[in-house]
């Protein structure tokens, strides 16, 4: 994924910008994994091998993704709003 890339991505759900934390850049600047994130609704998404994970809640699998985001330093924890566990700060920060 490029920035160019990022700068026209939104939240699907709500529509709102997306935030970026850079876990590992390829050459050229290339985002090969990230972790997008929507201030107004607190979903995130990931990003592996350079494509971002933008699908809607009912089609995501926790089990699948919780190692890859405490690989990455973060933790889960209940959403009141959704069925998907929502993102908490970054583990040691």
């Amino acid at each position: 994924m490029t920035e160019s890339l990022l700068k026209k991505l939104c939240c699907p759900i709500d529509k709102h910008d997306l935030d970026i934390d850079i876990i590992n850049e390829g050459e050229e600047g290339e985002i090969l994994e990230a972790l997008l994130s929507c201030a107004e609704c607190g979903r995130y998404f990931p990003v592996i091998y350079g494509i971002p994970i933008l699908i809607p809640d009912e089609y995501r699998d926790e089990s699948m993704e919780k190692p890859l985001l405490k690989k990455w330093g973060y933790e889960l924890t209940e959403g009141e709003d959704s069925e998907l566990p929502l993102l908490e700060e970054k583990s040691g920060e």
